[in-house]
């Protein structure tokens, strides 16, 4: 059903903490990058992206913009500059998928960037502090 293996993007093993309204978007984004219909997938990983910033906010700043949600999360968070520069670079190749433009289209290259970047921003800011805290409390550690 899915296009040959070679632009194939299997989902991860998303873990439980992992809001399902959130693991339910990159799904969203990897079905649509397998389906090859990669201005949906660019305009799907913006939405994740909005999840994963939206999620690491208060209820009452959520409605806020994209870059402001960013801008929140980065003032409260520790985040490395590079992951910054990620949020924001998912953010602009959602605007392009988002918003019709004759001399730039999405493409299956930028797509799978995004759906990649999307697993590992996941992975960094859902399942690795998950792992620490699992092996502190494996070393009898309190988190």
């Amino acid at each position: 059903m899915y296009p040959s293996a070679k632009s194939y993007y299997p989902a991860p093993e998303l873990q439980s903490n992992i809001p399902e309204a959130l693991q339910n978007a990159f799904v969203s984004t990897i079905d649509a990058y397998n389906s090859r219909n990669y201005a949906a997938t660019a305009v799907c990983a913006r939405r994740t992206l909005e999840g994963i910033f939206k999620y690491l906010v208060s209820e009452d700043q959520r409605n806020a913009p994209l870059a402001r949600l960013i801008e929140r999360v980065t003032e409260d968070m520790d985040l490395a500059a590079p992951l910054t520069s990620l949020s924001h670079a998912i953010r602009d190749g959602g605007n392009l998928g988002a918003h019709f433009d004759m001399e730039k289209e999405p493409d299956q290259v930028l797509a799978k960037h995004m759906v990649e970047l999307l697993d590992y921003l996941i992975s960094y800011l859902y399942v690795l502090p998950n792992e620490i805290q699992n092996l502190e409390e494996s070393l009898g550690r309190n988190a």
